[in-house]
């Protein structure tokens, strides 16, 4: 059995109020609680927050609310799988049944149904051992990607340094649309990102991670256009 849970909380460092900003006509967060509904995979759609109106705006568009979110697992510091996993922790504890868990991220007006089934069929292809997220090839591999510490060049990944560009390996990028993975999984790890996690590869048009403002007029173009 599968439930989907949509963590938004009130405040967002880069955009106000980013999960409730209208977005193509909607606040942006009814596309994810219409995208979860719409496929039909869930038992039940959450959304767990600590702000009252999305709590509102939530209900009024058919999801159920895990609210309120405690504070401290509301701030810039908090993780996605320590939301997840307090979630878990929350319905257990009211006797809701359940097996898998998708959290699906609250900005994510192009995600679509067939994504999720797809994620779902990749987690039961991998034995239920990982976690299933989008995920999208970065143009240019960045295995030379370097940074500066205390004025000194270091190579991200050494290994690669005298390396031809056109032989370095794909590099990939969590796509921030959603995150299949079993009950078990959830509460065992602190982190999706596991050796036997599996991404469902996604064009960067098909799946905008809205992150700050310059992404968000990118969406507006390309929801222009569709």
């Amino acid at each position: 059995m599968n439930i989907a849970i949509i963590p938004a909380r009130k405040n967002s460092q880069r955009i106000k109020n980013k999960n409730i900003k209208t977005f193509n006509g909607k606040p942006i967060i009814f596309w994810s609680i219409k995208t979860a509904l719409k496929s039909k995979l869930f038992k039940d759609v959450f959304v767990s927050t600590d702000s009252k109106k999305i709590a509102q705006y939530a209900i009024k568009y058919g999801a159920k609310v895990l609210y309120p979110r405690p504070s401290k697992l509301s701030d810039a510091h908090s993780t996605i799988i320590d939301v997840i996993k307090f979630e878990i922790k929350n319905l257990e504890n009211k006797k809701f049944k359940f097996d898998k868990v998708c959290c699906i991220f609250p900005a994510t007006p192009f995600l679509r149904a067939k994504y999720l089934s797809e994620g779902l069929r990749l987690l039961k292809k991998s034995k239920l051992k990982g976690f299933v997220f989008a995920g999208n090839v970065l143009p240019r591999s960045n295995l030379r990607a370097f940074y500066f510490k205390q004025n000194k060049l270091n190579l991200i990944e050494s290994n690669f340094k005298n390396t031809r560009t056109q032989d370095l390996p794909n590099t990939y990028i969590d796509a921030g649309q959603f995150y299949w993975g079993t009950k078990k999984l959830w509460k065992k790890e602190s982190s999706v990102f596991i050796k036997n996690s599996n991404i469902l590869l996604l064009s960067r048009a098909k799946s905008i991670d809205i992150d700050n403002n310059r992404d968000w007029k990118e969406a507006e173009i390309y929801a222009k256009k569709k």
